[in-house]
């Protein structure tokens, strides 16, 4: 990753633009699908493609990508799990790092959470066989409500691994950079 150093402050790049747009249009689908709009409408059934799109978009970025998103990244060890957590427990998590394993666990539910929804709207939607289908719509309401569950945990965790291990997890998501004296 690319880092810069500016005096006193050490700027090092986290998340690039990508990254960076296929969540926020995430948060923004999201938000408003499961909390504005009425399901089954034509905006929500729009805004359900341009998730599906994005989740695409992510899983092709994370096997091409290099930087801190990349797949190849990806350690859900033992060791890792408890490398994070001594982390945590001393209050320093490193500037240069990305997602721990319970991180990479997450985005793995999410992705999957947003293509469940994705494909139960298209079945409920476009299959006249299965339009108003009461399985597929109790179906397509749990997945949301299990996606608005891991969206409040996401943010909870930000809130607390940012502040227990002292980094900033938020400003790299606004600016893709983290900075550290």
């Amino acid at each position: 990753m690319k880092s810069t150093n500016t005096g006193k402050q050490t700027t090092v790049r986290i998340w690039d633009p990508l990254i960076r747009i296929v969540h926020w249009t995430l948060v923004v689908v999201f938000i408003t699908n499961y909390f504005f709009l009425e399901p089954g409408s034509q905006w929500h059934q729009w805004l359900g493609y341009i998730a599906v799109t994005a989740i695409l978009v992510r899983i092709v970025w994370g096997f091409i990508d290099s930087g801190y998103g990349s797949f190849q990244r990806i350690d859900l060890s033992r060791q890792a799990l408890r490398k994070h957590l001594n982390h945590l427990k001393e209050r320093k998590i490193p500037v240069k790092s990305g997602h721990n394993p319970v991180g990479w666990l997450m985005i793995f539910a999410v992705i999957s959470l947003f293509l469940g929804l994705g494909v139960t709207g298209f079945l409920m939607e476009e299959v006249d066989a299965l339009f108003g289908n009461p399985t597929l719509e109790l179906i397509h309401g749990w997945l949301a409500d299990t996606l608005y569950g891991a969206a409040l945990i996401h943010v909870a965790a930000v809130v607390i691994v940012g502040w227990r291990g002292r980094i900033q997890l938020i400003r790299p998501m606004l600016t893709g950079k983290r900075s550290k004296s």
